[in-house]
């Protein structure tokens, strides 16, 4: 149940600072919104202030931030929204009706919002517990990558390696030099945890860009305690740094440098379950990651996507008018389908993949 909840916590978080962005920018430059909404399909909740519905919805997984005149009028809508777009127009508020630069901040700023949450969360990380410095030669384990074998095995931050088939464990050195060359082999651990002896199986992987066999666990580290200003200039790096990763893997699968892993929800809420386990840091840098792929993926140049959107704009820029509103609504309902079709076939995946 806790896991669950910070399943949807996490999710939510996401899901409300993306679309802020969308909102606030659009209340800036004199867009009229319509509703501002977490999740998708009917209202489990819902309340008007101003001209703005607030809701909840009863599908967690995303939301939106629906702007006058994003979608272009016909006969489906109902007086009340033909009375409420026909007021925004007289007013110059619609979403057509404003510059190209201020219809590209709106749709931009949902992304650099969660780029700016996740520099934010990740300066909180380097001022609640510092930077390392220096790796400790001991046996207790001082952290376990989400989604790796350790981290399926049951292992925790603190877990102290007594044993590995067999054989006695005192130092990192010990640890490292079992697993680096046992890929595939199941391998018997013992650990201690609060002072109790537990035993798990874990089956270490070849990692190429190591080159050996790895099970995703780090010895403890001395930190060092960090400044305010300095916690938020290494939380701008390290977004920027996994920002790169992140483009420079993309590239890889594409050119089949790398292999294709590409999870759904069900992955999301394993990785949440295992950070939840883990405890605040691992949760914390997990959510920020998630942020920062949330508004990197949705500025990809595809129909339906932020960035689908923002080269229509980039395109009327370049040739002085706008597309047509309906033939560009249909590209990005065309592109939905495609997402939609994708995201089922991700989901099953995720189903095979933990059966």
């Amino acid at each position: 149940m806790v896991s669950f909840i910070s399943f949807i916590l996490v999710l939510g978080i996401l899901v409300f600072v993306h679309e802020f962005g969308h909102y606030i920018t659009a209340k800036i430059v004199g867009i009229r919104v319509e509703e501002f909404a977490l999740g998708f399909g009917p209202k489990l909740f819902g309340k008007k202030y101003g001209e703005t519905m607030y809701s909840l919805r009863i599908i967690p997984f995303g939301g939106f931030c629906q702007m006058t005149g994003e979608n272009p009028p016909d006969d489906k809508m109902s007086e009340e929204e033909r009375l409420s777009y026909e007021e925004a127009r007289k007013e110059g508020r619609t979403f057509p009706q404003k510059s190209p630069l201020q219809r590209f901040a709106v749709i931009l700023n949902g992304a650099m919002m969660n780029f700016l949450l996740a520099i934010l969360i990740f300066a909180l990380i380097f001022a609640i517990y510092g930077i390392a410095v220096e790796s400790v030669d001991s046996n207790i384990i001082g952290d376990v990558a989400l989604g790796t074998p350790a981290a399926e095995a049951g292992l925790k931050i603190g877990d102290k390696i007594i044993a590995i088939e067999g054989q006695a464990i005192e130092k990192w050195g010990d640890i490292s030099g079992i697993i680096s060359n046992a890929e595939g082999q199941p391998l018997e651990v013992k650990f201690i945890r609060n002072n109790q002896e537990y035993t798990t199986t874990v089956v270490p992987r070849y990692e190429p860009a190591y080159g050996y066999a790895m099970i995703g666990i780090a010895p403890e580290t001395i930190r060092e305690k960090t400044g305010f200003f300095q916690s938020l200039r290494l939380g701008f790096l390290q977004t920027v740094n996994l920002l790169w990763f992140t483009i420079t893997a993309i590239v890889k699968m594409i050119t089949g440098k790398l292999t294709v892993n590409v999870g759904g929800p069900i992955m999301i809420a394993t990785m949440v379950n295992q950070a939840t386990g883990l405890g605040w840091a691992s949760l914390l840098n997990l959510t920020a990651v998630l942020s920062l792929n949330l508004g990197f993926f949705n500025l990809l140049p595809f129909p339906a996507l932020d960035g689908g959107r923002l080269i229509f704009i980039i395109y009327e820029m370049i040739r002085g008018k706008p597309v047509d509103q309906e033939k560009e609504s249909l590209v990005h309902v065309i592109g939905l389908v495609i997402l939609m079709i994708l995201m089922v076939f991700v989901f099953i995946r995720d189903i095979a993949r933990f059966l």
